[in-house]
């Protein structure tokens, strides 16, 4: 059986928490060595991580920063992280004074996505219930308050007058503590300022199998308790307040009141570009929650991510007849379209299957969303024709659309062009210390990533081989590889400067990369000149897939990238790496990709969630 491992810095030591003797918050094996992390910084990263909340362009207000959440948080959003406490002479990092009885009326109502404190309001020296009325109205709709308080039994107790250590010690746990709560009386105290929940339950926040690998212990789990989490959702005024999954209202919201929710229906076999350009959307929601339905072997990263997946193998897999399975296809999406309370339906697939146009035809009311990148292979043209069953075609603009000569270019009178669609906006990776530092990689190395294996074509394969011995040859390089997480295990081929690694997104770790060669699908095409990372494209070239090959000569024809057809030879293949790994080849080629992405990058994915929670008028129709 595997050990229990940290989830924040990977390590497996545990060691017991700090305190004096007899103190009522010792606990055994649950701190982290590695990190400092407590279970419910685990449990709160896990969430996170989870939902999808780990990136994107939200402010973050984190009080009484710990060190091991801090780290994270400030290389995810930047700018946009705000930690703050009363004493920040004792931090080892950058923290803004903050006194939460008189400093919180200089930030603007609505000014923050996320609030995040743990075991903070029993220390303020003023009206707790007011300092977390104006934690909570901190929020913009649709953000998120988390917090946790620390427990003992007895009853809600208080006092702000001066007491001795030994008092507070002995009366509220700690000696710094003005007060502190109890489980029999929470939903009486805190409970009269916040919508708590009537009960708590941390496995309707992580799953139970999770939560022990990421050692938080069973007695966490249930009831309040010193590591209960909290996650209260901020509604507009007139709306209910709703509670995370983790809790539970006395009583549940009228089914009339159910959010209209979006399902994303998507393909790909071993693939996961259509999947991730729908997670590109899907985490970009505010306000409407989302539901996938896919036949991809990687429906594990939709769960991972925290949004409910249902997998629905291909006919060719599950060996159904296809009129049987387009039948059973219908019927499942008709379930879905209920159980979540589904309004509209985005589409991710070249081919639509005769079960989509079926459930199309039985709902009229369903806003249907046909998500059609272009670069489709001429013998695809057949399938223009199905658009007739989707009032909205969204087209994710291609860099190099100039070149495209595909069927989707004879068929856009109804289409809106958004720009490109990315799961991870360039700004949200990791910066190169840190994205290394999580990877386990030298600080000084030089780094090349290869992404050539997860493919089916037999031709990739045997480059990939040819290309890994090049690289190893050279003695300065290591070799990150990303595998498919379907592949097993697989030997590397050095011990120390070969690493295969299963990592989504990968893009999050991309400064980490000195250079990179990969083929040149549109999430990683875009990526990568988004990102500036000089790059050698090896396109695949089978005769279903994208125009590969036409992406990558555009980029190199602009110097933005380099390109290897597996025709060129092994010749051509060393010198095309000899280039690769030249200091000043790889600084024109980060160059020319800045001159195409520009100045200010914009996400088709924010662009369509913002259509899909508004109106559809934010594209480029032509």
């Amino acid at each position: 059986m595997t050990p229990p491992a940290c989830n924040i810095c990977g390590s497996s030591a545990f060691g017991d928490t700090y305190g004096k003797a007899g103190s009522a918050f010792i606990r055994r094996n649950v701190r982290c060595e590695g990190c400092g992390s407590l279970e419910r910084h685990r449990l709160i990263f896990e969430m996170l991580r989870m939902r999808g909340l780990l990136s994107g362009n939200r402010r973050v207000l984190h009080l009484a920063p710990e060190e091991c959440l801090a780290t994270i948080l400030r290389s995810r959003f930047g700018g946009n992280y705000l930690c703050g406490d009363l004493d920040p002479g004792q931090f080892s990092f950058p923290v803004t004074r903050i006194d939460l009885c008189s400093d919180l009326d200089r930030f603007a109502p609505g000014s923050f996505d996320i609030v995040l404190h743990n075991h903070v309001l029993e220390h303020v020296a003023c009206d707790y219930k007011a300092v977390a009325v104006r934690l909570d109205n901190l929020l913009k709709p649709g953000g998120l308050h988390i917090f946790s308080v620390p427990f003992l039994e007895g009853g809600f107790r208080e006092a702000l007058d001066e007491r001795s250590d030994d008092y507070r010690t002995d009366q509220f746990g700690q000696w710094d503590h003005m007060r502190i709560f109890s489980p029999e009386d929470f939903l009486q105290t805190l409970g009269s300022a916040l919508p708590l929940p009537g009960d708590y339950d941390a496995t309707r926040l992580v799953p139970a199998e999770r939560l022990l690998a990421i050692n938080v212990p069973e007695d966490a789990w249930r009831g309040f308790n010193n590591n209960s989490v909290f996650l209260i959702e901020k509604r507009q005024p007139e709306d209910a307040v709703a509670v995370s999954p983790a809790t539970r209202l006395a009583a549940s919201a009228p089914s009339s009141h159910r959010p209209d929710a979006v399902l994303f229906v998507s393909a790909n076999g071993i693939g996961q570009g259509h999947l991730t350009r729908q997670l590109a959307v899907a985490r970009r929601l505010k306000h409407r929650p989302a539901a996938f339905l896919t036949m991809s072997y990687s429906a594990g990263i939709v769960r991972d991510m925290g949004f409910p997946v249902h997998f629905v193998p291909h006919h060719a897999l599950s060996g159904e007849e296809p009129g049987a399975w387009n039948a059973r296809l219908a019927a499942e999406i008709e379930l879905l379209l209920d159980a979540y309370h589904v309004t509209t339906l985005i589409y991710d697939v070249n081919f639509v299957f005769d079960g989509i146009i079926e459930v199309l035809r039985n709902n009229a009311k369903l806003q249907a969303v046909w998500i059609r990148r272009a670069m489709w292979p001429s013998h695809h043209a057949s399938y223009i024709g199905a658009g007739v069953h989707f009032p909205i075609i969204i087209e994710p603009d291609d860099y190099a659309a100039a070149r495209d000569a595909g069927p989707t270019t004879t068929d856009r009178t109804k289409t809106t062009l958004v720009p490109p669609m990315l799961l991870i906006d360039p700004s949200e990776r990791l910066e190169r210390g840190a994205a290394r530092e999580a990877l386990g990689l030298p600080q000084e190395g030089f780094v090349v990533l290869v992404d050539l294996s997860r493919s089916s074509n037999p031709d990739l394969t045997h480059l990939h081989g040819r290309l890994l011995d090049d690289l190893l040859t050279r003695p300065d390089v290591h070799i990150v590889e990303l595998k498919s997480p379907l592949t097993g295990n697989v030997a590397p081929r050095h011990p120390t400067r070969h690493r295969l690694v299963t990592l989504h997104p990968a893009y999050a770790h991309s400064r980490a990369f000195d250079a990179a060669i990969v083929r040149a699908g549109y999430n990683t095409f875009h990526e990568h000149i988004a990102g500036g990372i000089p790059t050698l494209f090896v396109p695949d070239e089978s005769p279903d897939m994208d125009r590969q090959v036409d992406r990558a000569r555009w980029a190199q024809e602009r110097g933005a990238a380099l390109m290897h057809r597996l025709g060129d030879g092994e010749a051509g293949l060393s010198a095309a790496i000899d280039r690769l790994l030249s200091a000043d080849a790889r600084a024109a080629l980060t160059a020319a990709c800045a001159a195409i992405a520009g100045e200010r990058w914009r996400n088709g994915a924010e662009a369509l969630a913002g259509m899909l929670e508004g109106r559809f008028d934010g594209g480029n129709t032509e």
